[in-house]
């Protein structure tokens, strides 16, 4: 089969390397069917409600405002360029931050209807440790501040279970479903933290969302796809549909370990990936 990346960064994000042209043509390159432009949206919209944003490195992690338009224009104008040679999608990757979706609202609006999907996800926690942007290898002494790495994983289901359950934040897919294990932070009593991961996913099947297994875990201290396989063989029980996503920083990682993954999904039951175009979700064949 011919696969679809759903999940790509440049280098507008200010921590990914390579334009955005540079991934597509490594896609088609990969025979790709699809590439997704997916990069992050801004953060800095929210210094003037989240004073202790600044204490974390905020820049760094997404594009700022004044990129928005070029990054819209530059994704339009690709996609007529390369349109014999390969689909590509508009999106951004979507940072959820409680009651800040009016804030958020006011400059995704003028762009909405340009999308094709949005990802919804949860990087930073403001929890026992703080503001904690847990995925950041340069706040990993803020994991000491908790008795047992279980507790970081709960308040990633919650913030992720709020996010789900806003009727004002607009999302398609949720990302990297068990993201705190990223530096091998391995939980401890699992049968806790699946009972959350569950509910959550409870959640996910209510709103009718899609959940991405996100290849970037294998290219990480954990060695693991997000999420780990028992999470998958639960969306696959309860039926919610998967796509892929490299989560690709560098054009090189573009549609990573895709041949591996899909090879596990058919093997635990999966036929179908989901698909979108002006948010519209559609399946095609695995």
């Amino acid at each position: 089969m011919q696969f679809e990346d759903w999940h790509t960064h440049n280098s507008l994000c200010r921590h990914a390397v390579g334009s955005i042209e540079d991934y597509i043509k490594m896609a088609i390159e990969r025979g790709l069917n699809l590439i997704g432009i997916s990069d992050h949206f801004p953060y800095e919209y929210l210094r003037s409600e989240i004073p202790s944003l600044e204490d974390i490195p905020y820049e760094g992690y997404a594009m700022p405002t004044n990129d928005l338009e070029n990054y819209i224009l530059q994704v339009d104008n690709l996609k007529e360029k390369y349109m014999n040679q390969i689909h590509v999608r508009s999106a951004f990757e979507i940072d959820f931050f409680k009651h800040q979706d009016h804030l958020l609202n006011k400059y995704l609006k003028n762009y909405i209807n340009e999308l094709d999907y949005i990802l919804g996800s949860v990087h930073v926690l403001f929890g026992k440790a703080g503001i904690f942007a847990f995925d950041d290898g340069r706040f990993l002494n803020k994991y000491k501040e908790y008795e047992v790495n279980d507790e970081i994983y709960i308040e990633f289901y919650n913030s992720l279970q709020v996010m789900i359950k806003s009727p004002t934040f607009e999302l398609d897919i949720v990302t990297h479903f068990d993201l705190p294990k990223k530096f091998d932070k391995r939980v401890e009593d699992k049968d806790r933290v699946m009972e959350k991961v569950i509910e959550t996913l409870e959640f996910v099947k209510k709103r009718d969302l899609t959940v991405e297994i996100n290849t970037s875990g294998l290219r990480k201290k954990v060695k693991e796809q997000y999420p780990s396989i028992d999470i998958i063989k639960i969306i696959y029980d309860l039926d919610i549909p998967i796509l892929l996503g490299s989560d690709a920083h560098m054009p090189t990682e573009v549609g990573y370990e895709f041949k591996k993954i899909t090879k596990m999904l058919k093997n635990i039951g999966f036929t179908h990936f989901a698909h979108y175009k002006k948010r519209r979700r559609t399946f095609i064949e695995i």
